[in-house]
């Protein structure tokens, strides 16, 4: 166990694989919340970033490895960490998905660690039968964080040997500007006028976008469907949506910094995931912008919105466009009461003061990283 210095502040490492998607707010919000500390983020992949960099506490290293370097047994990123932290071994290692926490189990081995926290972001953090063992053989000081109940319940179904190192850490959602209507919808180029079912995330299969548009086609009505964000199955769903015949109600924006800025270009958002999805943080950005949510009943996102949404059964279609044509026909004021609810619950479990004060009442971060403020 590594022991701290009374006179110093606690040191934390935070390994991250790149910064796609949600991973620079993610990065950014966890190292903001050992602000008393001394931190230092790593990103093993990705160019440097010196606007990401400013905007993260601590200092920041970009490692640039090339494709492939995060193979095998990662011993080349692993040398580069031992590296910048040999001299110094930090109090607490935060790794996000399992790449990165392997790394850091490997520094466990051969360094004076505090404690290691891998960050559990999908289902089937250790799902292949190598990673499941090698877990019956991790050091005392390892444990786990998951972004929602069904990843921890998952993750303990599978690894009973683990209970008691498997903590709850739900994201968090930070204040930010949202754009009117009027003009979200003039910059992603979305028609005024019509009622438009939104989504925004990767255009990837485990958010079923090709399920969306077939429910889409089954609307019988002048509404719009938006799509905002990019990916590789933009081609695919384009040919889907001609082939079902509602290429000329089918937007796609492309991708946008800041996408939540462009929320209330919707008026209704709809998350379509599958069983996959772990969390979904667009749907966060959606309660704060109190955008009605339809959305599907996998157990990741259904934990987010509680009741405070039109859920569908996933997978189905017809359940979907049922769903849809449902908020569509809400009453302003039922609505209202829909949105009110979502902010409600929003702001009690989802606030950036919320995941600080869970993320420094968690027993091994109480215990390494104790708050100095």
């Amino acid at each position: 166990m590594a022991q701290k210095q009374p006179d110093r502040k606690p040191r934390v490492l935070q390994i991250c694989h790149d910064y796609k998607g949600p991973f620079r707010t993610v990065a950014r919000q966890y190292a903001g919340s050992f602000s008393d500390c001394e931190v230092k983020t790593v990103f093993l992949r990705g160019p440097q970033s010196p606007e990401l960099a400013s905007a993260i506490h601590g200092d920041v290293e970009f490692l640039t490895l090339p494709p492939g370097s995060l193979r095998g047994l990662k011993l080349e990123p692993y040398r580069l960490l031992k590296e910048l932290i040999a001299d110094d071994p930090p109090d607490v290692i935060l790794a996000h998905r399992y790449k990165p926490f392997f790394i850091a189990l490997l520094l466990n081995y051969k360094l004076k660690i505090g404690v290691v926290m891998g960050v559990m972001h999908e289902f089937g953090f250790l799902g292949r039968l190598s990673r499941s063992l090698f877990s019956k053989f991790w050091k005392d000081n390892v444990q786990l964080i998951g972004v929602s109940e069904p990843v921890c319940e998952a993750l303990l179904e599978q690894e009973p040997h683990l209970q008691g190192r498997v903590h709850l850490l739900p994201h968090a959602i930070e204040a930010g500007t949202l754009l009117d209507p009027v003009s979200a919808r003039h910059e992603v180029g979305i028609p005024l006028g019509s009622y438009c079912y939104g989504t925004v995330g990767r255009l990837v299969r485990k958010k079923n976008h090709r399920l969306l548009i077939e429910a889409f086609a089954g609307v019988q009505d002048d509404s719009v469907l938006a799509f905002l964000g990019d990916g590789e199955l933009l081609p695919e769903l384009k040919m889907l949506a001609k082939k079902l015949g509602v290429q000329d109600r089918v937007v796609f924006c492309g991708a946008k910094n800041e996408a939540r800025r462009f929320m209330k270009a919707f008026d209704a958002f709809v998350l379509p995931s599958t069983s996959e999805e772990a969390f979904g943080l667009v749907l966060l950005e959606a309660m704060a912008a109190r955008v009605p949510i339809v959305c599907s009943d996998a157990p990741g996102p259904a934990s987010v919105i509680g009741g405070t949404g039109l859920l569908f059964e996933s997978e189905n279609a017809r359940d979907l466009t049922g769903r849809m044509e449902a908020v569509r026909a809400m009453t302003k004021p039922d609505s209202d009461d829909m949105t009110q609810k979502a902010l409600d619950r929003l702001g009690e479990r989802f606030t950036i003061s919320t995941m600080v004060q869970k993320m420094r009442g968690l027993p091994p971060i109480e215990e390494h990283a104790p708050v100095t403020y």
